[in-house]
């Protein structure tokens, strides 16, 4: 039987490695706090639909009916006429005349005619879309921008600690509900397009604290095997 010392041990290790496995994996919450980044960092992406979040704030996503769900994973997909999220979830935002985050989508004739193309998401938030159709007189085609609606986005209280649900969503802390918003109004900042995430884990100190449970359970296993030793040299003595 392990002793519980070393078990303990051998699970921080699991943990800190799996953090710095996911370094620069798009809105990775690694597990350990103290190993997030000071600072949002980034790279440029050539998707239309990549954004990442101001700091301190989370996109949402789920289903109409679900539980929300937070994550500042903006590497959003356009599949059926519906913005999505990396896992397959809808993204939700405002549309005209909806007071609360709805799962933006196109307009459904224009899904069921094929007339959407080109999507895009702008630094408002705007999830933008180029709808091309041939007007019944003359015959001469047209494309028009269409605004689907606006991605919403969510932040807790200053000095909240948002639960960690799995390796890229988060929880409202309890009893703590988290204010939603628009990007660039009421004090949410703008998006940064054409941008991709590069999660939340600080790759030198995640390092440094795997560094760290090893040699803690380095410490732990001779500590073990010397108590081990004395133990048998007493039992010789006995005999």
């Amino acid at each position: 039987m392990i002793p519980q010392a070393t078990a303990d041990a051998l699970a921080r290790i699991a943990a800190r490695a799996r953090d710095v496995r996911h370094s620069f994996d798009p809105g990775f919450e690694p597990q350990d706090s103290s190993l997030a980044r000071r600072e949002i960092a980034t790279t440029a992406s050539l998707d239309p639909l990549s954004v990442t979040a101001p700091e301190g704030t989370y996109f949402l996503t789920g289903a109409a009916g679900d539980r929300l769900r937070f994550s500042r994973d903006g590497g959003f997909s356009f599949e059926d006429g519906a913005l999505r999220s990396r896992d397959g979830s809808p993204v939700r935002g405002f549309v005209t005349g909806s007071g609360e985050a709805v799962p933006l989508r196109a307009d459904p004739i224009d899904i069921a005619l094929g007339r959407v193309s080109a999507p895009r998401i702008e630094r408002d938030g705007s999830l933008v879309y180029e709808r091309s159709f041939v007007e019944p007189r003359g015959g001469a085609r047209r494309v028009e921008r269409v605004v689907a609606g606006r991605v919403a986005l969510a932040r807790f209280p200053a000095g909240s600690q948002p639960v960690r649900a799995d390796e890229t969503h988060v929880g409202a802390p309890p009893g703590v509900p988290p204010a939603f918003g628009r990007p660039g109004e009421a004090g949410f900042g703008a998006l940064q397009t054409f941008s991709r995430d590069l999660g939340r884990v600080d790759p030198v100190a995640g390092l440094e604290r795997l560094s760290e449970a090893y040699m803690s359970f380095e410490a732990i296993r001779a500590a073990g095997a010397a108590r081990g030793g004395l133990e048998q040299t007493a039992m010789d003595l006995l005999k």
